[in-house]
């Protein structure tokens, strides 16, 4: 995998052309950038119920967050040396615990990169039920990481506003010292998904 922190041409072109995509199709609010770590490693965490959303997560961060993604959309040679160069990495959904996506994101944020994680495991429609997965907290707590959370609140209608929230890093003190239970796993991601919450816009 390429690392994306030295920001191949790919990198450059992408996000400019997704950047005039984004500027002409909605009306983007960005808040809380600025919790964005600028060196070190981290978590990003957000809601999830469109295709948008780690594009919208992604774009307007000095930092490209490393997504991942489900492994089906690696299947065309084209798409998967741009996702590979934007740093990208395949998940293998099928399986309760794809071991080499969990083993990626661990290296990644003990080299100091940010990962981008959508803790429910798929898109979520408005109003529908989802238990998050205890992903997020096995990679913050096995790769030593703050958690930021995020919500993506609006809709990605034409001119529609759309509102990307960056909270506070969680930091998960409190829980660095217990054992990495499942239980354990299943009360860190219910605290992170409850600041996710709380970040999204109220109508």
């Amino acid at each position: 995998m390429k690392d994306t922190e030295k920001k191949s041409w790919v990198y450059y072109v992408a996000i400019f052309l997704v950047k005039i995509w984004y500027a002409i199709m909605f009306r983007v609010e960005i808040i809380g950038k600025e919790n964005i770590p600028e060196t070190g490693n981290g978590v990003i965490c957000s809601n999830h119920y469109s295709n948008y959303d780690p594009v919208s997560t992604a774009i307007y961060l000095d930092r490209l967050p490393h997504y991942i993604a489900k492994k089906e959309l690696f299947k065309n040679k084209l798409f998967s040396w741009v996702l590979d160069r934007l740093g990208v990495f395949p998940i293998d959904r099928k399986v309760s615990m794809d071991m080499k996506a969990v083993k990626t994101a661990i290296k990644l944020l003990k080299e100091g990169k940010i990962v981008g994680i959508f803790a429910e495991g798929r898109r979520v429609k408005a109003g529908e039920d989802v238990a998050a997965k205890a992903g997020v907290a096995l990679f913050a707590m096995k790769g030593n990481a703050p958690v930021i959370p995020c919500a993506i609140s609006g809709t990605y209608k034409f001119r529609s506003k759309l509102t990307i929230r960056y909270g506070e890093p969680l930091t998960l003190d409190e829980f660095r010292d217990k054992k990495l239970t499942t239980e354990l796993m299943g009360e860190i991601t219910k605290v992170i998904m409850d600041k996710v919450e709380e970040l999204k816009v109220k109508e």
